[in-house]
C-alpha cells in the first residue's frame, strides 16, 4: 500500500538499533499496537493495525504482527460512532487493512478507536484541513545534478489566517490489463475466472472488453527541491533525495519547482526499475501532526543516531494507548501515462 514505507521506521519508537551485530536479551515487554491512517477529503478511511514485536534473541526484526481480528470504529469529533470499518484482505500482508464506507469531509474532525484483543485501546484524532487552490505552472523534463527528473511548476496558495502544512511527493501505481467479461449480470475477469469466461465468451451480452484495473501495489519515487524555503532544508539538504518535500505556508503564494527521479516514469529497457503502470504526483495539505511525523520519518532516514546507542530521533505519534499516526489530508493528484497500457 502506498503510506506504508514511513511505517517500518515506527520501530524507531520502541528501541533503538545498533550498529554492530550483537547478542540481544530476550524482552519479556508487551506487544503495542500500532495504527496507521492518512483520512483523505472526499475519499473512505482506510486504516493499517498491526502489533509490535519485541527484540527477542540475536536479531532485530522490525516488521509488524498482522492483525486481522481488530474493532476499528470512525467517530466524529465528539465520540458518536459513524462507521465499524471492515477488514480487507490486502496484498502487501504488513499491517492489517481496515476500509469503510463513509465519504470524509474537508474540514472535519475524526477520531479512530482500535481495539485488538489483549491490548490497550488506541484512540486518535485527526483534522482533515479545508480545500486549497494550487496551480500547475508547467512541466519540463530536465537534468538535475547529473539525474534525469521531471520538474514540476507549482504555485500553491494560502488560506486567510490559516497556517498550511504542504507535502509534494510522487508515486508509481502498477496496473494490470486484463481481459473483462459478463456473465448472468455480474462482470469477471478472465484471469480469475478463467473456466467460467470460456463459457460466457460466446453468449449473448458476454459485452468482453479489455480493461485497466489499477492494483493496490505502489513504488515511491525519490523526489528532490531547490528551493531553500523548504523545510527538507533543514533536515539533509538540497542535493539529497526525499519520500516526500514540505513547506510550511503562511500568509503569501509559493511558487516553487518540485523533482521527480525520471527513471521510475516508464518502463524503458534503458531505464525499467518501475513495474507498468500510472504515475501520480500528490500536493497535499495536511494536519499539523501528519506533517511532523513526516518530517521526522525524514530525519530519521538520515540520522546515524539511529543506528547506534546514542541519539536516535523518535517519530512523532499522535496516537493514545498505543503506537502509530493519524494524519488527516485534503490533496489534489495529477496523473500522468508513460507506460503502453
Amino acid at each position: 500500500m502506498k503510506y506504508l514505507l514511513p511505517l517500518l521506521l515506527l520501530v524507531s519508537m520502541i528501541l533503538p538499533g545498533c550498529e554492530q551485530e550483537l547478542p540481544l536479551p530476550h524482552v519479556k515487554a508487551a506487544p503495542r499496537g500500532v495504527v496507521y491512517a492518512e483520512l483523505v477529503a472526499n475519499g473512505t478511511p482506510e486504516v493499517r493495525v498491526g502489533k509490535s514485536k519485541p527484540v527477542s534473541g540475536p536479531f532485530l526484526d522490525n516488521s509488524f504482527q498482522l492483525v486481522e481480528n481488530a474493532k476499528v470504529q470512525l467517530l466524529d469529533k465528539n465520540g458518536q460512532q459513524l462507521e465499524i470499518l471492515s477488514y480487507v484482505k490486502d496484498t502487501s500482508n504488513v499491517m492489517g487493512l481496515y476500509t469503510g464506507k463513509t465519504k470524509l469531509d474537508a474540514g472535519k474532525n475524526y477520531k479512530l478507536q482500535v481495539d485488538i484483543p489483549t491490548l490497550k485501546p488506541i484512540t486518535a484524532m485527526a483534522t482533515i484541513p479545508p480545500p486549497f487552490r494550487v496551480e500547475l505552472l508547467d512541466t519540463l523534463r530536465s537534468l538535475l545534478n547529473g539525474r534525469p527528473v521531471l520538474r514540476f511548476h507549482f504555485t500553491v496558495y494560502p488560506l486567510p489566517g490559516v497556517k498550511q502544512y504542504l507535502v509534494m511527493e510522487a508515486l508509481k501505481q502498477t496496473v494490470d490489463v486484463d481481459t473483462s467479461f459478463t456473465y448472468q449480470g455480474v462482470r469477471y475477469r478472465k484471469s480469475e475466472q478463467p473456466d467460467l469466461y470460456e463459457l460466457a465468451k460466446n453468449l449473448p451480452g458476454a459485452a468482453i472488453k479489455k480493461d485497466s484495473f489499477y492494483m493496490n501495489d505502489y513504488l515511491r519515487i525519490p523526489c528532490y527541491t531547490q528551493d531553500e524555503n523548504a523545510d527538507n532544508n533543514q533536515v539533509g539538504g538540497l542535493n539529497e533525495n526525499y519520500n516526500s518535500i514540505l513547506f510550511t505556508q503562511t500568509g503569501k503564494p509559493l511558487t516553487t519547482y518540485f523533482y521527480i527521479n525520471a527513471t521510475a516514469l516508464s518502463t524503458n529497457p534503458a531505464e525499467a526499475i518501475a513495474p507498468v503502470g500510472r504515475v501520480l504526483v500528490y500536493v497535499k495539505s495536511v494536519s499539523r501532526e501528519y506533517y511532523d511525523f513526516l518530517l521526522t520519518y525524514e530525519k530519521v532516514k538520515r540520522n546515524p543516531g539511529l543506528n547506534s546507542l546514542i541519539q536516535a530521533i523518535q517519530l512523532r505519534s499522535n496516537t493514545q494507548g498505543g503506537l502509530g499516526v493519524v494524519g488527516g489530508s485534503y490533496q489534489k493528484v495529477y496523473y500522468l501515462y508513460y507506460d503502453k497500457l
